[in-house]
């Protein structure tokens, strides 16, 4: 099959492990949208940081996607909203009060500033400082949620966040998405809103059928996306069960996967 579009997570996917791109997956994906296929940038992040790697591919300029909040918010090549999902607020209390006894930060994102509760971690900062944006510490964060928000970021001891996975999905899992986007992340999100969902928003408004889709992923957040895809393929460096979830490996992200894989399926 030829595909058509190519959806690729950023961190540890398209990104190499010190955050840069790497010029050889850089003009990989040029190279495609020459061939006339298109691309879609796709994080958990919110879009302001997604939205320098999707010009960094010429997204803007070649009719492509990017997606914010694992499908939470997605965007065409203007910048334009084409889908979006919020967090119910009568879910705000219920996880604050699951995370509470715990060591924890719970975060939410507002314009392009990131609020966190005052039991800041070692892990806090991260998202922070990868993106590039404020970090407002505040005392009683549910009470000073006053607007919509897309998710809650969970950060904290990768063994904690196992275990408060368990106790969230015990208690809320039949009404809210919870999964670990990074083994320091844990994601609360709206039901049904995913990656994948993201991909299938873009596929519909593209003119495009979701077979024709190529995905690249390395996280537990990726699953939903490459299971989505017609073709599903899981960076060298992912998680085990990401690569069980995959149709294909290819090599790590510090080794070009990208550019490997698409250079198989004949897409460069």
């Amino acid at each position: 099959m030829k595909y058509k579009l190519i959806a690729t997570d950023i961190d540890d996917t398209l990104l190499r492990k010190d955050k840069t791109l790497s010029p050889v997956t850089k003009a990989a994906l040029l190279q495609a949208q020459e061939n006339g296929v298109l691309v879609a940038v796709a994080s958990g992040r919110l879009p302001y940081g997604v939205r320098p790697y999707a010009k960094e591919l010429e997204v803007f300029s070649r009719g492509g996607y990017y997606m914010g909040f694992n499908g939470g918010a997605v965007m065409n090549s203007k910048g334009e909203l084409i889908g979006s999902a919020y967090l119910d607020s009568r879910y705000i209390q219920p996880v604050y009060d699951i995370l509470r006894p715990s060591n924890a930060t719970a975060m939410v994102h507002k314009g392009d500033v990131i609020y966190a509760d005052d039991k800041v971690n070692d892990y806090t900062h991260i998202e922070s400082d990868v993106i590039g944006l404020p970090l407002n510490v505040v005392d009683d964060l549910p009470s000073f949620i006053d607007w919509q928000i897309h998710k809650f970021l969970i950060s904290g001891d990768p063994d904690e966040l196992k275990d408060l996975e368990q106790q969230l999905l015990s208690a809320l899992g039949d009404e809210v998405d919870i999964y670990l986007s990074a083994p320091w992340f844990l994601e609360v999100m709206p039901k049904g809103t995913n990656k994948g969902t993201g991909l299938q928003m873009i596929c519909d408004n593209a003119g495009i059928d979701i077979s024709e889709a190529v995905a690249f992923g390395d996280s537990f957040n990726d699953i939903f996306m490459l299971k989505a895809a017609g073709m599903g393929i899981a960076m060298g460096n992912a998680e085990e069960a990401v690569k069980a979830a995959a149709d294909k490996i290819t090599a790590d992200c510090d080794s070009d996967g990208i550019a490997l894989a698409l250079k198989e399926l004949d897409l460069i």
